[in-house]
């Protein structure tokens, strides 16, 4: 629905007295403009619709990063769907050396490492894909690297990464991330809306590249040990299959075979890589469609890709350097309020542009006096607009 709609509609759910419809809007509209008002006074503490927190809002946990832990990894905004809730499980030793090598091969401080490995892998192992070598030695040698590093300071900072997190796991039915709420797929059975589909671009993306789709069957909080707790969600999932269960039909969307399934045990990725995906079956039931669920991507809420600016502006000795600040548009109190029964537009001017052009749109057919005001002890004049209307003027 429209906005102007939809702000008719609310005020005409709160029509009282029936026999005076447009006087009971007109009324409404005063009262909400009134409480409005008043609430732009009120302590900052004071909940109200001008300072509340945006939907699928994620502020910095205080737990996601410790204080010796500067890593991006920890640093995610996000937080759990309840206040309190999630339950205690245990994983497998092979749960946690998938979950930690996943980590680790995704950390963007730990890529240069993962070069390194690139190259000295294969050496022992000629036969076997690089891949391959990750999954099952890349943790080992990262902890025996950072090791080596400790005595001249080099790897202090990923000591934390280093060693294993705890086996002990926390599980959450929800969690808001990256604007989005997700549900696992035992939190939504029986709701109306479906939080569980999960879309991650592929590692070599581009505009050819197949995306990852799947669902979304735990959230794990896993807990690295350090001077400071520092945690990271993870999102087990199963995925579709990319290369029989994609499909992309004559209408440029995109279908998928929910009865198809990625092979492999590759479940894990961050919760900061997941987008959120709704899936649809088609109402009809022919045997081409029986078994394809069609993709609806949705967009995060208050997150917004700022492409960056595209002026480049020579570095020199004559040019200062500029800053882009972000603006936080809220409703702010001028210092002092005025009242006046006339609007008076006062510029500075120098004495040799004493001529302006007055054809703008918000003076047209208006009579405009100029009155010129000489400082005294100075060169600058005070010019004085004053329009006022025809009707005045007869």
């Amino acid at each position: 629905m429209y906005q102007y709609e939809r702000k008719l509609g609310l005020m005409k759910r709160r029509i009282r007295n029936k026999s005076q419809v447009e006087g009971s809007i007109v009324r409404e509209y005063l009262m909400s403009e009134i409480a409005t008002y008043c609430s732009l006074y009120f302590n900052l503490t004071i909940e109200t619709r001008h300072n509340r927190e945006p939907r699928n809002f994620s502020p910095q946990h205080p737990n996601s990063m410790s204080g010796d832990s500067p890593l991006s990894l920890f640093a995610v905004p996000s937080r759990r769907l309840y206040q309190k809730g999630g339950r205690q499980r245990i994983l497998s030793h092979a749960e946690l050396k998938k979950a930690h090598t996943y980590v680790l091969l995704n950390c963007d401080e730990i890529t240069p490492y993962v070069n390194q490995f690139d190259e000295v892998a294969p050496h022992p192992y000629p036969d076997v894909q690089v891949s391959r070598l990750r999954e099952e030695h890349f943790a080992a040698w990262f902890e025996n690297r950072v090791i080596d590093g400790l005595c001249d300071g080099s790897t202090q900072h990923l000591k934390i990464l280093a060693r294993k997190p705890s086996q002990y796991a926390q599980s959450h039915n929800g969690y808001f991330v990256n604007g989005y709420k997700f549900h696992t797929q035992e939190h939504g059975k029986g709701r109306a809306t479906n939080n569980y589909g999960v879309c991650m671009r592929g590692e070599a993306y581009n505009n050819e590249e197949t995306d990852y789709y799947g669902l979304l069957d735990e959230i794990l909080k896993l807990e690295y040990n350090g001077n400071g707790p520092s945690t990271n969600v993870l999102f087990n999932c199963t995925w579709f299959n990319i290369y029989r269960g994609v499909i992309v039909n004559k209408n440029k969307l995109v279908d998928v075979k929910h009865k198809s399934r990625l092979p492999g045990d590759d479940k894990f990725i961050l919760a900061s890589q997941a987008e959120q995906v709704f899936y649809t079956p088609y109402p009809t039931e022919r045997s081409d469609t029986k078994d394809l669920w069609a993709i609806v991507k949705t967009k995060a809420r208050h997150i917004y890709d700022i492409a960056p600016p595209e002026t480049e502006v020579a570095n020199n000795e004559n040019t200062e350097e500029h800053e882009f600040l972000q603006i936080d548009e809220r409703f702010e109190l001028p210092d002092k309020v005025t009242s006046s029964e006339r609007i008076n537009l006062v510029t500075d001017t120098d004495t040799t542009n004493q001529a302006t052009n007055y054809e703008d749109e918000g003076f047209r057919g208006e009579e405009i006096e100029v009155e010129e005001d000489t400082y005294d002890g100075g060169d600058d004049h005070m010019v004085v607009l004053d329009h006022s209307s025809d009707e005045e003027d007869c």
